[in-house]
């Protein structure tokens, strides 16, 4: 296995990122709280939960010398991309319950099989800024070799010419890609924070380090959890789930 400890983040910077993941989400559940008191309906307030967490971890990083930038996935959904100083290494923030780490490029949806989740097009794409890594695995199982070349041949008819553009425009950019994810327990409360490196030769996300004990003040009260707790029946999908493709806009002013 490849050398992961020189792939971690400082302790100071990951717990600068925990921190705003636990803080962000308690704003979703202050702010769901506060549309439920005031609106007859405000179910569609529950796929706002990623944007909260981003933002919180925006506003917190520029003191640690980071930068962010607003990207699209897929034709709608936007999200942060957040660049760890002069280092050259861009990350994403996922949530854990769409995300597969044998199959990255591949959202996987709660009680479905993985077969059925769709294609993150533009995580396979990001992913090969780390094609020149050392991973230990020099070559792919056949299983492997299928899934990445699906995704490949998918990329070619849903990539646009300025999409493909600014992803050359990454590779030469950027020096390492990383994805850190965030669980949510039984309780709806954050209970686990991963950090992994993707390898898009096998489509894996190789654990990096398991960040979950900087998790403090995520504990949320009977009235929190109510708010949160889906509906019986709730079938609601998560949009976020279904993002595939890649755009890029401007960069932040900071």
């Amino acid at each position: 296995m490849f050398d992961v400890d020189q792939y971690k983040f400082s302790p100071a910077h990951n717990n600068m990122i925990v921190d705003a993941i636990v803080e962000g989400y308690r704003d979703y559940v202050d702010h769901r709280k506060d549309r439920k008191s005031k609106m007859k309906i405000s179910s569609a307030f529950s796929w706002t939960k990623g944007n909260f967490i981003e933002s919180k971890l925006a506003e917190e990083c520029i003191a640690h010398g980071f930068t962010y930038k607003k990207s699209k996935a897929g034709l709608t959904w936007d999200y942060l991309q957040f660049i760890n100083g002069d280092s050259k290494i861009l990350f994403l923030i996922k949530n854990a319950a769409y995300f597969n780490e044998d199959c990255f490029s591949q959202a996987t949806l709660p009680d479905e099989s993985e077969s059925k989740g769709s294609l993150r097009t533009y995580l396979h794409e990001l992913s090969k800024i780390n094609k020149d890594l050392p991973f230990s695995s020099s070559e792919k199982s056949p299983k492997r070799a299928k899934q990445t070349e699906r995704v490949e041949q998918l990329s070619l008819f849903i990539l646009e010419s300025k999409v493909k553009a600014d992803l050359d425009n990454f590779k030469s950019s950027y020096n390492e890609f990383h994805i850190l994810t965030y669980s949510i327990d039984e309780a709806y409360q954050i209970s686990e924070v991963l950090h992994y490196l993707p390898n898009p030769n096998d489509n894996i996300a190789y654990l990096v380090e398991d960040l979950s004990d900087f998790i403090s003040g995520a504990t949320l009260s009977d009235e929190d959890r109510e708010v949160v707790a889906p509906e019986i029946n709730d079938d609601r999908m998560d949009p976020a789930a279904f993002d595939i493709g890649i755009y890029e806009d401007k960069k932040q002013d900071i």
